[in-house]
């Protein structure tokens, strides 16, 4: 019997809730097209072989319940499109550290014991699970909290995957922690499938290809999940600024001016996700253009795709004994990896890395 891919959820929130959907509905279609996926296998590695087997969480009302149960409790806001199996996965008490600080600790009483969880309590459970990979899901600003995953991930040989903007896999320490753990390293920040940062920076990518020389631009995001809520406070997204501007520059353009999302929290919204995205650029004899897109996408599900591309590679790079950050992908799957590329060249080496 071939063995199954573990993976651990931290952060059960929407866009765990559209990662159980869409691997549930890719497992279903094992002949037929499914819109957004990929890859079905990277290596050795196939979609069939992903069984979650724990998930970690602060919200008293998750804690508790069966994960197939706890991703589409309040506050998630994620569409539920398809019925998700049964998974005999009890969420359990994660370390709350800064997680719910700002507008989110409106929202969620968290569990009583959150408070006094250590690396090594972590690490332990990791083990306990047999865990292969980690996905940290956890809100932007839980700077302490991701940093103890990724430590306890070190310890139990987990690969970390860092759908958050806190440095992980551009912090040299944790470069060298997991090389010297032997455990690939997959971050930071989560890029939509198709988004705002990634329409931006193919946008970007067109118009210096003719040598049209880009004089303006902003990106302005706008959405009523748990997600926007908490980034809502200066505070709590300044890392997320970071990040964009990150991607923004690898894209080619000096964005440390730039103004880049999120730039508000609209409770009717729910899941959807407004960006508003302009350029203003000189062309031949010095002409003007003017570029002016609005998007709109379902925010879960947008990630839902890239984070199974990051399973299926994570997994893959387990197999072959890699370890550090696998810069081949991450410059596709993150805003912010330790080395970044164009929309292009970060394609082309995420393709040839799969094949």
């Amino acid at each position: 019997m071939k063995e199954k891919l573990k993976v651990v959820i931290a952060g059960v929130g929407s866009c765990s809730s559209s990662l159980l959907q869409f691997i549930t509905l890719a497992k279903k279609r094992e002949n037929e097209l499914t819109p957004g996926l990929m890859c079905k296998q990277v290596g050795s590695v196939s979609i069939e072989d992903i069984e979650f087997v724990g998930a970690f969480d602060v919200d008293n009302n998750k804690i508790g319940n069966d994960l197939s149960e706890a991703i589409f409790m309040q506050p998630n806001v994620a569409t539920k499109h398809i019925d998700v199996p049964f998974q005999n996965v009890i969420v359990r008490p994660g370390p709350l550290k800064d997680g719910l600080q700002g507008n989110l600790a409106k929202i969620i009483k968290p569990n009583p014991g959150c408070y006094n969880i250590s690396v090594q309590d972590v690490a332990k459970q990791l083990m306990e699970m047999e865990a292969e990979i980690l996905v940290c899901y956890l809100p932007t600003g839980s700077y302490e909290a991701v940093r103890l995953y990724a430590e306890a991930c070190t310890e139990a040989k987990v690969v970390f995957i860092n759908a958050t903007p806190e440095p992980v896999a551009q912090d040299t320490y944790f470069q060298e922690k997991f090389e010297n753990a032997g455990v690939p390293l997959l971050g930071d920040d989560l890029r939509s499938h198709f988004g705002a940062t990634m329409l931006h920076t193919a946008m970007i990518d067109l118009l210096k290809s003719r040598n049209i020389l880009i004089k303006n631009t902003y990106q302005l995001n706008f959405g009523g999940n748990t997600d926007f809520l908490n980034l809502s406070l200066p505070e709590r997204s300044s890392n997320k600024q970071i990040s964009k501007r990150r991607a923004l520059n690898a894209a080619g353009i000096d964005a440390s001016r730039v103004s880049a999302g999120p730039n508000g929290y609209v409770e009717y919204l729910k899941d959807n996700k407004i960006c508003y995205l302009r350029i203003e650029a000189d062309s031949v004899l010095g002409s003007e253009i003017g570029l002016e897109i609005k998007l709109e996408v379902e925010d879960s599900p947008n990630s839902a795709a890239v984070v199974l591309n990051a399973l299926l590679v994570g997994g893959a790079a387990k197999k072959s004994k890699l370890s550090g950050p696998i810069d081949e992908v991450c410059a596709f799957l993150f805003k912010s990896p330790r080395k970044g590329l164009t929309e292009k060249e970060a394609l082309n080496n995420f393709l040839n890395f799969i094949k």
